[in-house]
């Protein structure tokens, strides 16, 4: 099995209906993930790749004045590991996208799960 995650950056995310859309896949698809709604817009996903490779399908598929993948990671995973760990898995609890109001909060959910270089790197465009 291979996990991902992603960080998109969008111009914005205002739509209510967009918010819930994004909200609403990942927990059909078993994604755990971050936005920050507004200007501008982030949003972090993880999971089983080949859920993230539909979901960003659909996200991408949606009308939006700017998106942009800034950072995407793999690790493949054998078949013999049953459940995936803290060490790859970051975000815990229900498959679902939390909402946040700043940059700061999701920055410090990020970091918290140990994903502050990552994000460092989706930031300045890196890697």
């Amino acid at each position: 099995m291979i996990f991902s995650r992603v960080f998109f950056m969008f111009h914005h995310i205002r739509a209510r209906r967009k918010r819930e859309h994004i909200r609403a896949l990942a927990e059909l698809m078993s994604i755990r993930g971050v936005c920050k709604h507004g200007y501008p817009g982030f949003l972090y996903v993880e999971g089983e790749d080949v859920s993230i490779q539909k979901y960003l399908k659909e996200i991408k598929r949606m009308k939006w004045q700017s998106v942009e993948v800034r950072r995407k990671e793999q690790q493949e995973l054998r078949d013999t590991d049953c459940t995936i760990d803290r060490k790859v898995q970051r975000l815990q609890g229900p498959f679902t996208v939390v909402e946040v109001d700043t940059s700061k909060e999701l920055s410090e959910i990020l970091r918290t799960a140990g994903l502050g270089d990552f994000l460092h790197k989706a930031m300045v465009g890196t890697g």
